[in-house]
């Protein structure tokens, strides 16, 4: 039977102890029909060499610098053959199955992109993520974070995910990821716009990835966090659903801006408004082209999106009991509104 080729990306950083995990999964997968392509920013630690010598059926991009997830994916996608795309972290490992599932979920015509759920590495009964949940105001969270793995999990839609497989036709529509975006949110981003097209997000619970994940927090990832939240907001949404929204978003920027004083990380939400203001021509060209070509209403975006706010490893009273309360409640309120 004939089988579409998958051209599966991995994007490395200086993650030569991860790579023999992940690409020995990928060479023990059951479906025959795959490219492997790694595409790497610039390693010092010897990681080129190392896939060379290791796995010479692997294709190499090797890029002079850190250029960042997304750009270096989309030379992935410039690169590759396939009619299905894959694009994964170099932390990952696949179930011999994974992109046999995968691609079932992407047969079906409404489906721009297929989504594996994620257990922890090294306990394996648990859950990483199955998709992501998005709140209204783009902040986002993995779904079943931590809760224990079940077999009663459906394929479901979902407003995000973090890992999944597209179709060629997708990629050449949309054009990949955004450039602008060095690193976080790029994939809620580039989720938004698949479905501006009309198309679904669909998580199959039966395609599994292990990740060697480690939760942190840092300065640098607030900075990038918060700007590119913003920055997806401003582009995406249409401007009568940022009026809505703009008391919300007022109330959550507040609390993001006692977190950083908290923190000692007001400087970096200050130059994330600042670099914002200084994108706004870039903004606005892009939100022109976006706006001009979508195809689905925000109505049908936020069906699926939380009230509720929710950051994964994170708890705290003011969060839970009030922010998020409060932010919900407004939520209900508007939601029927947008259109």
């Amino acid at each position: 039977m004939f089988k579409k080729l998958v051209t599966v990306i991995v994007v490395n950083w200086n993650g030569k102890q991860h790579l023999e995990d992940c690409f020995s999964s990928l060479l023990k997968q059951d479906y025959s029909s795959l490219e492997i392509i790694l595409v790497d920013n610039a390693s010092n630690d010897r990681s080129v060499e190392f896939v060379k010598s290791k796995f010479p059926s692997v294709k190499v991009i090797q890029n002079q610098d850190n250029i960042g997830f997304g750009p270096a994916v989309n030379k992935g996608l410039a690169s590759g053959k396939g009619e299905y795309f894959l694009f994964l972290n170099n932390d990952l490992s696949l179930k011999s199955d994974c992109i046999s599932k995968l691609t079932k979920s992407m047969e079906k015509p409404d489906v721009g992109g297929a989504i594996p759920k994620i257990l922890f590495f090294e306990k394996r009964d648990t859950i990483n993520s199955f998709g992501v949940d998005v709140n209204y105001v783009g902040i986002a969270c993995p779904r079943y974070i931590y809760e224990k793995d079940r077999e009663s999990l459906k394929e479901e839609e979902v407003p995000c995910g973090g890992i999944f497989m597209l179709h060629r036709n997708i990629v050449e529509k949309l054009g990949g990821f955004d450039e602008s975006i060095f690193f976080y949110h790029e994939d809620h981003d580039l989720s938004w716009r698949i479905r501006l097209l009309g198309m679904k997000l669909i998580a199959n619970p039966k395609a599994v990835i292990y990740h060697k994940y480690h939760f942190s927090r840092n300065k640098n990832k607030f900075y990038y966090s918060e700007k590119n939240r913003l920055y997806l907001l401003l582009k995406n949404y249409s401007l009568k659903t940022l009026i809505f929204i703009f008391p919300a978003l007022f109330l959550v920027e507040t609390s993001q801006i006692c977190f950083s004083l908290f923190n000692g990380w007001c400087l970096k939400k200050l130059k994330s408004y600042f670099e914002i203001l200084m994108m706004l021509p870039l903004i606005f060209d892009k939100r022109m082209f976006i706006q001009k070509n979508r195809i689905e209403s925000d109505k049908e975006i936020v069906r699926i999106l939380k009230g509720t706010i929710s950051v994964g490893g994170i708890k705290h009273p003011l969060l839970d009991k009030v922010l998020s309360p409060a932010v919900n409640m407004y939520w209900k309120f508007i939601k029927r509104f947008i259109q």
